[in-house]
């Protein structure tokens, strides 16, 4: 008898709850809900947390669809755990979709050493994206979109790191409790606010394994994230290493250097010294701009990308540093 329950335990395969808050039932929700059902060696449980209440036409015994109206993603995370049991928890973003065997490989991570906390893993761009949107996908290769989280886009070996995005994590459910969850006062950069909790006790690694394809947003879209990215500055500053911290001030600068234009009617030498860095920084960007793309009417294209991007996080710091975060939400889920 005590054979058979060991071999049971053997083979019993672990079971998880995804997580995936969305605004409403969409395409790539469905989609995402879809690549979630076709998980191998694994039992899921998945939570649908929108905006609007869903009725499926087709309900399913292992889908939970709950609804709370407009709330934080944050919250929307916190309250899906408290419903179930499952032992591993997995964040995803409704407009992405993971591989077969995202889950498996991040929990026998997991299950390997105790002493990691959350696992994540590469968030591709979709393979079918085109125009603005394929060139977007691409630019966030590049130091200059991705900071410090350009592994995010690559493939490379495991290896621990300060953050990763929810758009793509695994966890135990114990370790999310005993952090106290996700912070629902926090709007955007609820994720690097929760890494910097699970830090203070467990690791955090990244594994090529672990790999979802997220879809890319198109060219007015990305610049409204990019803004609201940039809100981000005071919640981030400060609770990373200073590579880090310096990835934020950057696109400040460079922001604060452009408004500075007029003062060049004002100081002759200023006209110089404008000049040079202008010049310096659009040599620099499209340098950077041919290492991801190797299309010389691509790469005029990413560099306008690069300096936009860079501009609109500036502006959403700027903004954030003088108190105005009216109309975040609008901005930040702003679609074409």
């Amino acid at each position: 008898m005590s054979l058979e329950n060991s071999k049971s335990k053997k083979t019993s395969m672990p079971n998880c709850a995804i997580i995936i808050p969305c605004k409403t039932l969409d395409k790539e929700t469905r989609l995402c809900i879809e690549k979630c059902q076709k998980q191998i060696k694994i039992k899921i449980k998945i939570y649908i947390v929108s905006d609007k209440k869903v009725i499926p036409s087709k309900r399913k015994k292992n889908i939970k669809y709950l609804s709370y109206g407009p709330i934080n993603m944050s919250e929307k995370r916190n309250r899906a755990i408290s419903f179930g049991k499952e032992k591993y928890i997995a964040f995803i973003d409704s407009d992405a979709y993971p591989v077969s065997s995202w889950l498996i490989n991040g929990i026998n991570i997991l299950k390997k050493n105790n002493k990691i906390g959350i696992v994540s893993g590469p968030d591709f761009p979709f393979p079918n994206q085109k125009g603005w949107q394929k060139l977007v996908g691409i630019a966030h290769k590049s130091f200059w979109l991705s900071g410090s989280k350009t592994f995010r886009k690559n493939i490379k070996k495991s290896f621990y790191c300060k953050q990763v995005s929810s758009c793509n994590m695994i966890m135990k459910r114990s370790i999310f409790h005993e952090v106290g969850g996700m912070n629902n006062k926090i709007y955007i950069g609820e994720d690097a606010d929760f890494c910097n909790k699970v830090r203070k006790f467990y690791k955090i690694c990244h594994s090529p394994k672990v790999k979802i394809f997220h879809k890319s947003r198109n060219f007015l879209p990305f610049l409204a994230q990019r803004y609201a990215y940039g809100t981000c500055i005071l919640d981030v500053f400060g609770h990373v290493n200073f590579f880090q911290n310096f990835q934020y001030i950057v696109p400040l600068c460079i922001t604060l250097f452009f408004f500075s234009f007029p003062i060049i009617f004002i100081f002759q030498i200023y006209k110089y010294i404008y000049t040079f860095v202008f010049l310096t920084l659009f040599f620099g960007l499209l340098v950077e701009a041919f290492k991801v793309t190797n299309k010389l009417l691509n790469a005029f294209k990413i560099l306008l990308i690069f300096y936009l991007g860079i501009i609109f996080f500036g502006m959403g710091s700027l903004m954030r540093i003088l108190g105005i975060k009216k109309y975040l939400k609008k901005i930040y889920t702003f679609t074409n």
